[in-house]
């Protein structure tokens, strides 16, 4: 899954780090940089973060996954401090990777591309179309980047790797440190005679029986577009594992989705369908947030901070209460079962940052890139300059007493999120066009309520690589095989097939490239973690 439609779907899990949503941009694009000198007077940068210079500013075409206007706002700041001059390319989200695909199988090659997963990096390098970016590099011109990715991002490090070698800096990825929010409708569970959220697989079951007899289901699953992740993501940690996430165990690292744990909680899935508990649109996705918000459904596996802010006409709780004045909605403890108890997560790696072939012979370009991302990312100034804007102009405190504590609001009509992007500036949260994400340690430091309710209930399960599909063989086998895993799954829930064929799709996991992913997948391990 791409890191953008993931970041779409669960956007209220981030409500710590963001205060708006990012809207899709539009559909224009370009191939070719940019290479026009007239921007608008909105977009120019303030004189007053530049640092002048007589050294003739180095040029470098910088791809990103980002419709931003010629010589923008965020364009102009950085050029000017840095004395560089930016050639971006204008490529809208939706377009970006095939494009990228295009513009490199053309033979022109960006100095800077963001890469949005480890295949397309793979893929890329593979084509000797990426300079290869030596970890001691990254280290001697980016010294805290560096030790912020090896203290908390580790997973970044699958993501650049081919063949042995580095080929990028990983980026961050704040809000992957958080697992959704398990939300419990309270007033249904009130309604069936349930007056203690449940919190055991053992409690839930004994609501879905009460709630059953009042003509509620107890659960569904898919989420948004049915994320092949998503399949009842709450209910397997509680059994022990988390597919199709890679993990270690015993010391091998194995695939969670053939093993025994998964079995014993498609058992108890397939006794709860039986039993009517589950929604039958599960297999869907279909209406899973409606039929939650309209009182259909009394658990739900994909909720988020904003979820229960009644301050806001769009959230959770105020269009429940449209629909019934005594809605009541609460965050509860995540299931424990007989393995434990977790949520999928990502993790807080994001992307790849990747150079073009020709800065192999042009390190100071390399180091200049270097310093702009150590410098934005990982300094309060760069975060405000980057992220925010101009206080008073693109944004302010919500509440100047508590400052950076109590977040930040963002003026109009840079409340609008196509436009801040537009402009290249940031979210207003943890994103910017060019740089990516800022650090956790930075970002935390905004709206500290915020990520207290972030860290409640938070029992992140993060795949061993972050992306399970980063081994190098994923592009031949991963889609077959996620593709085998789901239909598997369900067939078993539904009773479509026995728990007993369980066995029957482990065999057939291994035979169709499970196996050799597998071997890849331990052989990677022990590589990165040699260094």
């Amino acid at each position: 899954m791409k890191f953008r439609e993931y970041r779409k779907a669960v956007l209220v899990t981030l409500g710590a780090l963001l205060t708006t949503s990012v809207a899709a941009g539009c559909s224009q694009s370009a191939e070719k940089p940019a290479t026009s000198t007239q921007g608008s007077a909105q977009s120019a940068a303030p004189t007053q973060s530049a640092q002048p210079s007589t050294e003739k500013p180095i040029e470098i075409s910088w791809m990103v996954p980002q419709l931003t206007e010629e010589n923008s706002y965020g364009q102009k700041l950085i050029e000017e401090k840095y004395n560089v001059k930016i050639k971006p390319y204008l490529i809208a989200y939706a377009d970006y990777a095939q494009k990228q695909q295009i513009t490199l199988g053309g033979g022109e090659i960006p100095d800077v591309m963001m890469v949005l997963d480890p295949v397309s990096l793979q893929k890329f390098a593979s084509q000797g179309l990426l300079a290869e970016v030596p970890v001691d590099t990254i280290a001697q011109n980016m010294p805290k980047y560096k030790e912020t990715l090896d203290k908390d991002v580790k997973q970044g490090w699958y993501y650049s790797l081919y063949d042995g070698k580095n080929y990028g800096i990983p980026t961050f990825y704040p809000g992957g440190r958080f697992n959704a929010k398990a939300e419990w409708r309270t007033d249904l569970l009130k309604k069936a005679g349930i007056d203690k959220i449940p919190a055991t697989i053992d409690e839930m079951t004994t609501a879905f029986e009460a709630l059953k007899k009042i003509g509620v289901y107890g659960l569904s699953s898919g989420a948004p577009n049915n994320a092949w992740f998503a399949l009842f993501k709450q209910i397997f940690p509680a059994y022990g594992t988390v597919p199709p996430q890679w993990t270690l165990k015993d010391g091998k690292v194995v695939n969670g989705a053939v093993q025994p744990e998964a079995k014993a909680a498609l058992t108890q899935l397939a006794n709860w369908y039986k039993k009517g508990y589950i929604d039958p649109d599960f297999v869907t996705g279909k209406e899973y947030r409606e039929k939650f918000i309209a009182g259909k459904l009394a658990y739900y596996d994909y909720g988020g901070l904003l979820d229960l802010d009644e301050t806001n006409a769009s959230s959770m709780i105020s269009l429940a209460k449209q629909t019934n004045p005594e809605s009541k909605i609460e965050f509860a403890p995540l299931p424990q079962g007989p393995g434990g108890q977790g949520d999928w997560a990502w993790g807080a790696a994001g992307n790849i940052i990747a150079f073009g072939k020709q800065l192999e012979d042009d390190p100071e370009k390399m180091k200049k890139v270097m310093e702009i991302i150590e410098a934005t990312d990982m300094t309060e100034q760069g975060f405000q300059e980057l992220a925010l804007g101009k206080q008073g102009e693109h944004w302010d405190y919500k509440d100047a007493a508590k400052m950076e504590a109590g977040g930040a609001k963002l003026l109009p009509p840079y409340d609008n999120v196509d436009k801040r992007l537009g402009i290249g500036l940031g979210d207003g949260g943890s994103f910017n066009p060019f740089t990516r994400q800022f650090a956790a340690e930075i970002t935390d430091k905004w709206n500290t309520e915020m990520i207290e309710i972030a860290q409640k209930y938070n029992m992140p399960k993060v795949d061993l690589f972050g992306k399970p599909d980063v081994l190098p063989s994923s592009g031949k086998y991963w889609a077959d095989l996620v593709k085998l895993k789901n239909e598997t799954y369900i067939s078993i829930i539904t009773g479509a097939k026995p728990v007993s064929d369980f066995d029957v799709f482990v065999k057939q996991w291994n035979e169709l490239g499970g196996a050799q992913l597998e071997k890849e997948a331990n052989e990677m391990y022990t590589q990165v973690n040699k260094k």
